[in-house]
């Protein structure tokens, strides 16, 4: 039968001395702060590209065309003359070096081809690609907008959803999922583990403790460490801005985290009674989240990747998880919200019954 003074008192135990592990705090929090880090450096490298603006008409034409590449979403332009573009260039501080020439205004008076010079720095071709793409919609649009154009094309978009999310935003979600799969099963894990190490295990058997009473304790504790590191990162993205979930939308949000939080503590107990070591338990543990942070979506949209990998991340329940934080996050949107929790809590129940028999046959044994 539960003792809950005794589960509260092994779960007392369990977190004092998780607090008093800084090796076992930093291998739950570097791998997510470590990934964190590099999309915010990604997102800082990616998107609009520094270009060096050479301008060398002052006519109203060469003006309001340079206007249109400043303002535009795919360019950061940096005003230069001819020669600092160059050396712009050969020192990579800009993409690319766009140069409006001296007779720009005459020839486009005169319907005369205007050519406007792109020198591109084409080290990869993600970014050749967006300025070969970005450079010709700048001119289209320029030449849109002349009332004698005879380009009458415009661009009427609708968008899916009802707000754009930015990419450190958009990842931090797999990277909180990544955070609460660390934290449950290495710390689930590493209690476990301890415990048979230091030969504690036997002490508490040999107490008077009922056996589900012990099990409870160990999966209570996973859960709540799980929790408190994922109510701090929880906390600190709202504080920032980047998660903003709205009403019933936090429901949603604190009920998966909760669930996920659950699934991966089972997880946890059982790698920890398989492993029966520290070191066993981070180095399957911890490869085993990234892996999971890969396939649900953690560096790119996965319905953008190979039919294969879509495959496999069906099967994923962090894949599920990732969806229904980003609809209820970002969207406040409800979109197949009771599949993905039907699909981490079976998950949280098979985790949990799998702990429990791994207990059963292999600590008590």
């Amino acid at each position: 039968m539960l003792n809950w003074r005794s589960i509260w008192a092994l779960v007392r135990k369990d977190l004092t001395i998780w607090s008093r592990q800084p090796t076992t705090i930093a291998a739950t929090l570097l791998p997510a702060i470590g990934f964190l880090l590099i999309i915010l450096f990604e997102a800082s490298a990616v998107g609009r590209n520094p270009v060096a603006l050479v301008v060398e008409d002052n006519g109203p034409r060469a003006q309001q065309l340079a206007q249109i590449i400043t303002d535009s979403d795919a360019f950061v332009a940096h005003p230069m003359t001819a020669q600092q573009a160059t050396a712009a260039l050969r020192a990579v501080d800009v993409a690319a070096a766009i140069t409006i020439p001296a007779d720009f205004d005459a020839n486009v008076s005169a319907h005369r081809p205007a050519p406007v010079q792109i020198t591109i720095n084409n080290l990869n071709l993600d970014f050749t690609n967006d300025l070969r793409r970005s450079l010709p919609a700048a001119i289209t649009r320029y030449y849109g907008e002349q009332p004698e154009s005879a380009i009458k094309i415009r661009v009427r978009e609708t968008d899916l959803r009802p707000v754009d999310i930015s990419l450190p935003q958009f990842e931090l979600i797999p990277t909180l999922v990544l955070l609460i799969t660390v934290a449950g099963v290495v710390n689930s894990g590493l209690a476990l583990a301890r415990e048979f190490e230091e030969q504690t295990l036997k002490e508490l058997l040999l107490a008077p403790v009922s056996r589900v009473s012990l099990i409870v304790g160990k999966f209570l504790t996973g859960w709540v460490t799980t929790l408190a590191v994922a109510a701090v990162a929880t906390g600190l993205g709202a504080a920032f801005g980047l998660l903003r979930p709205e009403g019933s939308s936090w429901l949603f949000t604190l009920g998966m985290i909760a669930l996920l939080a659950l699934a991966s503590a089972g997880l946890g107990v059982t790698l920890g009674v398989l492993l029966r070591r520290t070191q066993r338990v981070v180095g399957v543990s911890i490869p085993l989240a990234l892996y999971l942070f890969f396939l649900s979506g953690g560096i790119s949209v996965p319905a953008f990747l190979p039919d294969w990998v879509q495959t496999i991340g069906r099967f994923i329940p962090t894949y599920y998880a990732v969806h229904a934080l980003e609809m209820a996050d970002f969207y406040n949107s409800t979109e197949q919200i009771a599949r993905d929790f039907a699909v981490v809590g079976a998950t949280a129940l098979v985790a949990l019954g799998v702990g429990v028999l791994a207990i059963r046959r292999r600590a008590i044994a």
